[in-house]
């Protein structure tokens, strides 16, 4: 996948942001957040209606030491338009890296 992300925020929330994503056609929604990676964090940032949609909702946790362009390459590869995904970076370094993957400057 070429690395032409484009990212907008659309909110912000504790601990991070709510960003839109473009890649070409793909369009999803990406709550990206420091946090302890833990699947029960992703309860809290996402709201429910979003899991009660057709939506598919994919999750990664980037820590320290992780290749942050790879590992968010790989999630985006594997999602369609409409999909939600949930960062949670381990600490405010990985979340500066994932953020200017994603286009933003933090």
């Amino acid at each position: 996948m070429d690395l032409m992300i484009q990212s907008s925020v659309q909110e912000t929330i504790e601990g991070g942001l709510v960003l839109s994503i473009t890649i070409e056609d793909l369009r999803v929604q990406a709550y990206i957040v420091i946090s302890k990676i833990d699947i029960h964090v992703v309860e809290k940032i996402i709201p429910q209606p979003i899991f009660e949609s057709d939506a598919q909702i994919h999750v990664a946790g980037i820590a320290r030491g992780t290749d942050v362009t790879e590992e968010i390459v790989q999630i985006l590869e594997n999602m369609d338009n409409g999909d939600v995904v949930a960062f949670l970076c381990e600490d405010a370094v990985t979340y500066g890296e994932a953020l200017a993957v994603l286009g933003l400057k933090h």
